[in-house]
């Protein structure tokens, strides 16, 4: 994964409405949630250098186990 296909990815995931949207409906947020959680993790255990800056910047979202 490059980061170019990185960011275009987290951008698919958000969309436009996240930005221009004020209410996420609850079920919506939490499968962008995952889903970008899910894209953050791939990216850092292919050494994705800004998904594991990602990582190490949100450590109560992603322990290391």
């Amino acid at each position: 994964m490059t980061n170019s296909k990185f960011t275009q990815a987290i951008a698919k995931i958000l969309g436009d409405e996240f930005f221009l949207s004020d209410m996420i409906h609850q079920d919506e947020l939490f499968k962008m949630q995952d889903k970008l959680a899910e894209l953050i993790c791939e990216g850092a255990n292919q050494d994705l250098p800004i998904a594991k800056s990602m990582v190490k910047q949100l450590p109560k979202t992603f322990k290391k186990s």
